[in-house]
């Protein structure tokens, strides 16, 4: 089996394992948020419920015949700030720097994973650098819109970029060949799945991660089309 195949046999069976504990965690929230005075508090139990409710609807989407793809209008800003919220609420110190492309239009995607396929990237810088023990860690989220863009071997008119920039240690050089690989990791107890589960997503998307990375400065981009090609 080639890495992209195993990768789909692991998740399916990993999904099945995540869906049995989400509507306990999702029920726990709401009776917390019930109990609970303070709306700053109330906001993070809210944000417990929606991801339990975003996480059972992907992993439903896993376990299908075919990972069904939603094809509504995306924004991807929308699934930057969610992406922000969520890791500001998991890494406190944390700084996250937005720089967006105003311009970005919507764009045929399916929002639930996405999100997931920008979590799973971002965390795995957030996670280098807590590793790394790194001074002042920050996250730059930047949009683009690119041009008359190659993927792969296709041209596309209008790609969108998706950059997540880190300050972190880098990525060793023996890990940049096999990075988005099943069961590859550079941390003790890491799955090795977030890396390789985000490029599945954006191959679905006919996109692709591209990473550059040395000391201090870790950049992924996610290179989205636009424009949606039937294959």
């Amino acid at each position: 089996l080639n890495h992209q195949e195993v990768i789909k046999v692991l998740s399916r069976s990993l999904a099945h394992e995540v869906k049995n504990p989400l509507g306990g965690i999702r029920g726990a929230a709401q009776l917390l948020e019930r109990d609970l005075d303070d709306p700053g508090l109330q906001e993070f139990t809210r944000v417990i419920v929606e991801e339990a409710d975003r996480l059972r609807d992907l992993v439903d989407r896993m376990l299908g015949p075919s990972q069904r793809l939603s094809t509504e209008p995306l924004n991807v800003h929308k699934v930057l700030e969610r992406v922000r919220t969520l890791l500001l609420a998991e890494t406190p110190g944390l700084m996250i720097q937005r720089d967006y492309d105003p311009s970005l239009p919507a764009f045929p995607g399916d929002e639930a994973q996405m999100i997931q396929a920008v979590l799973n990237v971002a965390r795995n810088a957030v996670e280098a650098m807590t590793a790394a023990a790194t001074e002042a860690p920050s996250l730059l989220l930047r949009t683009r819109i690119r041009r008359q863009f190659t993927l792969g071997a296709k041209r596309h008119r209008l790609v969108c970029e998706v950059a997540m920039i880190d300050n972190g240690p880098g990525i060793p050089e023996t890990l940049r060949e096999t990075l988005f690989y099943p069961m590859v990791s550079g941390r003790a107890g890491g799955s090795g799945l977030g890396l390789s589960i985000a490029q599945g997503i954006l191959h679905r998307h006919q996109g692709l991660i591209e990473c550059e990375s040395r000391p201090g400065h870790t950049e992924f981009r996610l290179l989205i089309p636009l424009e949606r090609r039937h294959e």
